[in-house]
Parts: structure tokens; C-alpha cells; sequence
């Protein structure tokens, strides 16, 4: 079907040897000859710029030729700009070495065949429509944001179902004329509220509104598949961004010298002192408080302590001097550190103290350690003055949700209303400096969310059953996806606080399972990008790991564990549990004391070579710490600052029982650890939003992974029904597709939850 192409090959050829070596093909959307050329593409790179992009992607890499219910599949991964991102290089050449790429909405530059459609999304439903030779129907959606865009969203899964096209309607009326009357469509799907003049079509159905909607996806769904698996949660106002006002930038400079030991715990200043404190006032209003900071050794390159990455930390206090918000370094970058708050009308001076460490600190038992510091502090302090509190962390994630779900055969739940940061929130944080992350008072408002919510679960599982769909979706997988950051869809906030910490109450997702009927997982990332390949990275499993040349990556199961009484874990479960499976096939390795730091690691390949990953240990919400008792305990931690840059080249899981590892509230996604190792290349991340104990144990949910080969989120569900002793039922849980299913030697691949 390629030949087409030929000539242009031999046309660019020759231009392209002779300057840059790479070869490039980018054909413009006129130059398609065939529809073939659409649908024989092997990946589809689209722009992040207007989120209809992926509407109109999903319809045309996910579809189900008329009457078959077995899908035509391709990778969708969204793309910033002009060039590939390197996790979407590392995909295309697991997936697809020598692939054709159509690229939606964007100029890209790619090695590979490609062709570029580069339209406005309206003029590009127009477009894409004429590749549909062979359809009747067609559904015309209507273009913008609120309850458009809601309506738009909650149908694009039946053009995949239905395998028709999309036409975007934006006073446009004649131009969809004029492909009904190509195209000689006969019947047309009218959604949301609008009124095209179409006067061609013999037949049109309207459905205004999200009801009317559900009822076709599952009218369609119950005739295309007489069952039905999977829902995907999400909030379709993640496509707007924060609404500023004005900005307000601060610069601030520092000058550090001290040098500090550690004697039995006990940290002694010989000159200076490390820390420093920064006030700003801030005004009345809705105002999103951002402070970077950025340490500048000074000591010669020569030094030993030059070549130790600094450790800074920092508390943010509120004008009445109650903490709001800590970071450090480890969760952001080397040398840096970021924290954000967001203020809800409560002006005064606000204090950030950041203390910093440069040099060598270790022990468990007793701490000691040395710091030189000699260094610039440089701080820029950021405010942004809000039109409301609406503030996605993750942008636009809702629209990978038609995508998502037309490939698990599913239907979308969406509503705005699911937001924390909403209009009300104006009101009832109005006063409060921070979010419910460190503010018990907000719990509440928080929790009448996440139950409206569950109820919005429930009365679409409800309608489930008016189909003839409801028993087998609970008495089966019951997948459901959460598909949004704790912003656009909080966590609950359970009793009590945990002493010793900041952080307040006991976040989970506990309730989006209604009480462990469903399956759940929340899909997350850095961005909608990392989204995206993650997404692919699950649906694409088997391709990208059938290889014979990872067999072995395949079949491993490594373990580690922590020192300051990790050892027990290690000594009582990982090294018995390392033995138990491998009567199932696995190859298994114990990493403990001596084996166990960063450095190790990444020499070894202790992580990044084995597809079953689990950790016992100390963990915070931005490292984990399992070398502890020599003299280097930061420099040896996996942490947010080196992870991030780490690469799994085949798709692991990483399962841990450490504490807050998996905290992802009041704190950007892409500071999270867990988060973290999703985006350097893992599928799954098991951990705790908050502290744990000896109730952590793992061998219940590792057990149905292997022996009942269930996915990740049935097996979460399983272990949250046999085992209720808090906190870790309330504060485990899930990033990645619910419907993941990792193999293992002895059940093998499985179908990723696709009908």
C-alpha cells in the first residue's frame, strides 16, 4: 500500500544524504492518494495544542470495522512540539521499528514516513471524513469548552464503536453538506446542543445532552459487544488552564557559609548557619504561590564536597505562621527546589525557611555527618493573581479518555463537578492559605466531592443494567479507570491524622470502588504526554515485550529491601517469597544491605532489568531511602531528581510497601516519586499516600497477579477486600490502567482488557 510513496521517496533521497544523513518524508495532507493511506498508518503523533485533536485521533486509530467487535488498534501519543519526545522515540522503536506516522495538527520532523495533517480541528473533521468511503452514518459534534466539549467527549467512543466519522460543527453548516452529500450519508448523530442547517441526510437523531449520550454508547455497546468492562472517570474541564490576571515576580540572593557537623544526631554549626528565611507579602484574591529555588556552589571544582549533590529543604508558613506546604530538593532537581500553594483570599506575609546540606550525612540509629557550604541561594518568588481556584496540575488528560475507553470497549464518565478547585471552593477556602492536603477544616467540602462523585459512579452502573449489562460488568473485571490529578478528581480524606506529619488525614480512591464492586486505578503522569505513552506502553504490551531477546526481563522478579529494620520485610517475605515463585517460573534476586543504593542499582540494573519490581523500605512522597547506615544516605536514595532521568526500556511494574510513596495530594504530579517511575518507563506503581506499618505486606496482591493472573487492578481490589487493617487499606493504591495485566511465566501474555 506504500508504493504510492516511491517517488517521493527517490525525490528527497538524494537532498537529504547530501546534508543532514537523516532521511525525511513529510507529506502534506493533499498529497494522500487513497484512504489506505490513513488507515494503514502504524502510529499517530498528535498535538497537544487543542484536545479535539485527540477527539478526532481516537476515532481513527481505535475502530471496529461494522460488524466485528474485535478492534483495529493503533498507538496514539501526544506530542508537544515539532520534534519527537525521547519517551515517544523509545516507543515507536519497541512498537514499530520502520513505521508510517500521521501527524495531527502539527509540523513534526521525524526519521521515519510521515504524513502531516495540519488543520484547524474543524477543517480536519471536514478532511478526515472523505476517508470513510464505505460509511452511511456520521456524527457531528459540537466545537468549544463547558458543556460542549463535556458532550463532544462522552460521544467520540461511538464513532470508534460504529466505525463513522466525526464532523466538527462550527457555523459550518454548508461545508458539512457538502461531505454528507459525498459521502451520500444517510443518517446523521446530532450531539449536544446545536442545530446545523443539514438538509441532505434522510435521517437525523438527536442527543442533547450527557443522559442521551450514555444511552446510545450503551445502546451501541450492548449490540457491537453484549458486555461491557470498563468505565473511565474524568473531568473535562482539565482543558483549561489556570485563569490568570496578573503576575507578580520577586529575585531574591543569598549568600551561604557554613560549615556544620552531625555528632549522635545532633546537628553542631562551627561557622554560619544553613538556613535562611525569605517573606513576601501577598495581596487579597485568589493567588497561586510558586517559589523556585536554585543552589550555586562556590567551593573549588577541586573539592571532595563539590562533587556531593546539596540537599536543600524548606517549610512555607501563612501569615499566622501554621505550616502550609514543605519540599526539598530530592522532589524536584539537583541543586533545586520548587513548592506551590494556593491561596484562597488570605493576604499577609508569607515566610519560606529553607535550610541546606552540602556534604556527607549517614546512620540510622545515630546521625552523623559533615557539610561545607559555600554558596549562592537564588530565589524567585512567583505569583499568579486567579480569576477562581481552578487549578489542573495535569492538563487536558480528558481527552485520551475516548481513546482509552473506545479500546477497552468501555464508556466515558464525565462531569466538571468532580473538580476540588471549583466555584464553590472560592467560598469555602476563602481564608485558607493551603488545600485539604494540610488543611483538616476542608476535608469535609472535599469528601461531599469525591461522594457525589462515587453516586455518579453508581447511577451510571445503574444504567448499566437497563441494557442487560450491569451483572457482568460487576461480576466481572469491573475496570475503572480515574483518568485526572487530585485536583480534577480528589482522593478522601479518612480519619485520623498521622503523628509526626505535615500532610492531614488518609487520602485514597477507596470510595471510586464502592466499597470493592470496581476495580480502579489512576492513570497519571508528568503530562499528557507521559500519559499517553503510558497508555500505549499498556495497550501495545505484548508487541513491544514479545521479543525473544527480553525473555529473560520477562521472567525476573527482583527484590530489596531497606536498612533501619527493612531487614525484617526482607528476612520474613522477600527472600522466602523470591523462592515460592519461582516454582512458577520466575528468576528472582534479594538486594539488601551493601546492594542496595542508587549507585548499585543502576550499575547492576537491579531495577530497570526486571519486570516485577518490589521495594521494602523507608519511602517519602519524593525518594526512598533503603541505604541508610553508611556515611552518604542522600547521595545514595532513589529520588524525584535522578529517577526521573532514569530509563526502563521495557515496561516493569514496581510494587512497594514504603511509606507516602504514592502521595500525589497538594503537590504537582511530576514531584511524586511513584509518578516518577511511571514516567521513566514503568506501567504499574503500587504504593501509600501516607505512613504504613507492619499491615503492608504485598503477598496477597503479588500472589493474584501470578497465580490468579488478574489484572492490576483486580488484584489491588482483592487485596482490599481480604485484608481491611488500616491504614494501608485506606492509603494504597494504584497509578497505572486498572486493566493492566503484566506477565509472568506461568499465564503468559493476556489481552490488556481490549474486547
Amino acid at each position: 500500500m506504500r508504493k504510492s510513496y516511491i517517488f517521493f521517496v527517490l525525490c528527497f533521497f538524494l537532498l537529504n544524504s547530501l546534508t543532514s544523513g537523516l532521511f525525511f518524508i513529510h507529506l502534506e495532507a493533499q498529497q494522500i492518494e487513497t484512504p489506505e493511506d490513513i488507515w494503514n498508518a502504524d502510529i499517530f503523533i498528535v498535538s497537544d495544542k487543542d484536545p479535539y485533536y485527540s477527539l478526532l485521533s481516537s476515532s481513527i486509530a481505535c475502530y471496529y470495522p461494522f460488524e466485528n467487535s474485535t478492534s483495529v488498534l493503533k498507538p496514539i501519543l501526544i506530542n508537544p512540539g515539532g520534534e519527537l519526545l525521547d519517551q515517544h522515540q523509545r516507543f515507536i522503536d519497541s512498537y514499530a521499528p520502520d513505521p508510517l506516522i500521521v501527524s495531527i495538527g502539527q509540523n513534526l520532523k521525524t526519521p521515519y514516513q510521515t504524513i502531516i495533517i495540519n488543520e484547524s480541528p474543524v477543517d480536519m473533521s471536514i478532511f478526515l471524513a472523505s476517508f470513510y468511503v464505505q460509511s452511511s452514518k456520521a456524527m457531528i459534534i459540537p466545537y468549544g469548552a463547558g458543556n460542549d466539549y463535556t458532550n463532544a467527549l462522552l460521544a467520540t467512543p461511538l464513532s470508534s464503536y460504529l466505525h463513522i466519522p466525526i464532523l466538527i460543527y462550527q457555523n459550518n453548516s454548508q461545508e458539512i453538506n457538502e461531505v454528507v452529500q459525498d459521502l451520500k450519508i444517510d443518517e446523521l448523530y446530532i450531539i449536544g446542543d446545536i442545530n446545523p442547517d443539514i438538509f441532505i441526510a434522510e435521517s437525523k437523531e438527536s442527543f442533547p445532552d450527557s443522559i442521551s449520550i450514555s444511552n446510545k454508547i450503551l445502546s451501541t455497546i450492548n449490540q457491537k459487544f453484549q458486555s461491557i468492562n470498563y468505565l473511565t472517570l474524568t473531568n473535562p474541564i482539565d482543558i483549561q488552564n489556570k485563569q490568570i490576571i496578573s503576575t507578580n515576580i520577586t529575585k531574591q540572593e543569598f549568600l551561604l557559609n557554613n560549615i556544620q557537623i552531625t555528632v549522635g544526631g545532633i546537628p553542631i554549626n562551627l561557622k554560619g548557619t544553613p538556613i535562611i528565611t525569605s517573606t513576601i507579602k501577598i495581596p487579597s484574591g485568589i493567588h497561586h504561590l510558586q517559589y523556585n529555588v536554585n543552589y550555586s556552589s562556590l567551593l573549588d571544582e577541586s573539592s571532595l564536597i563539590h562533587a556531593i549533590d546539596p540537599y536543600l529543604s524548606c517549610t512555607l508558613k501563612d501569615p499566622n505562621n501554621v505550616v502550609i506546604g514543605y519540599s526539598m530538593s530530592p522532589s524536584y532537581d539537583v541543586g533545586r527546589m520548587y513548592i506551590d500553594t494556593l491561596i484562597s483570599n488570605f493576604s499577609g506575609d508569607y515566610t519560606l525557611t529553607i535550610t541546606s546540606y552540602h556534604g556527607l550525612k549517614g546512620g540510622f540509629f545515630s546521625s552523623r555527618g559533615f557539610s561545607r557550604i559555600d554558596a549562592n541561594l537564588d530565589l524567585t518568588i512567583q505569583y499568579d493573581q486567579l480569576q477562581t481556584s481552578h487549578l489542573p496540575y495535569v492538563n487536558s488528560l480528558s481527552s485520551l479518555a475516548p481513546y482509552l475507553t473506545s479500546a477497552h470497549g468501555g464508556m466515558i464518565i464525565a462531569n466538571e463537578s468532580f473538580s476540588l478547585t471549583s466555584q464553590s471552593y472560592d467560598n469555602i477556602a476563602e481564608g485558607y492559605a493551603t488545600g485539604p492536603c494540610y488543611e483538616e477544616k476542608l476535608h469535609e467540602f472535599n469528601n461531599d466531592i469525591v461522594n457525589n462523585t462515587a453516586n455518579e459512579i453508581q447511577k451510571n452502573i445503574d444504567l448499566l443494567a437497563k441494557y442487560g449489562l450491569g451483572s457482568s460488568y460487576l461480576n466481572g473485571h469491573a475496570w475503572l479507570a480515574i483518568l485526572g490529578d487530585t485536583n480534577m478528581i480528589p482522593m478522601y480524606y479518612y480519619p485520623p491524622s498521622q503523628m509526626g506529619l505535615y500532610e492531614k488525614g488518609l487520602p485514597s480512591d477507596n470510595p471510586y470502588g464502592l466499597n470493592e464492586s470496581l476495580s480502579i486505578g489512576r492513570i497519571l503522569g508528568y503530562s499528557i504526554s507521559d500519559v499517553s505513552n503510558l497508555i500505549c506502553r499498556t495497550l501495545f504490551y505484548e508487541t513491544i515485550c514479545s521479543n525473544p531477546e527480553v525473555s529473560s526481563w520477562r521472567n525476573m522478579f527482583h527484590f530489596m529491601f531497606g536498612e533501619g529494620y527493612g531487614e525484617t520485610g526482607g528476612l520474613f517475605h522477600q527472600i522466602p517469597y523470591s523462592k515460592e515463585i519461582e516454582q512458577y517460573g520466575f528468576e528472582s534476586e534479594v538486594y539488601g544491605d551493601l546492594r542496595n543504593s542508587r549507585q548499585y542499582a543502576e550499575k547492576f540494573n537491579v531495577f530497570t532489568g526486571a519486570n516485577y519490581n518490589e521495594y521494602l523500605g523507608h519511602g517519602d512522597w519524593f525518594w526512598f531511602i533503603p541505604s541508610i547506615y553508611g556515611f552518604d544516605m542522600y547521595g545514595k536514595s532513589f529520588d524525584v531528581a535522578h529517577l526521573k532521568d532514569w530509563v526502563f526500556e521495557k515496561p516493569s511494574i514496581f510494587l512497594t510497601s514504603a511509606c507516602l510513596m504514592g502521595r500525589v495530594d497538594g503537590i504537582p504530579p511530576w514531584m511524586n516519586i511513584g509518578v516518577t517511575l511511571l514516567h521513566a518507563g514503568c506501567n504499574a506503581f503500587v504504593g501509600s499516600t501516607r505512613e504504613t506499618g507492619q499491615e503492608a505486606g504485598l503477598e496477597i496482591l503479588e500472589n493474584s497477579l501470578i497465580i490468579n493472573d488478574t489484572s492490576m487492578g483486580e488484584a489491588l481490589r482483592k487485596e482490599k477486600r481480604d485484608d481491611k487493617i488500616g491504614p494501608t487499606y485506606f492509603v494504597r493504591v494504584l497509578y497505572g490502567d486498572p486493566a493492566f495485566n503484566p506477565y509472568d511465566p506461568n499465564n503468559g501474555f493476556s489481552n490488556q482488557g481490549t474486547p
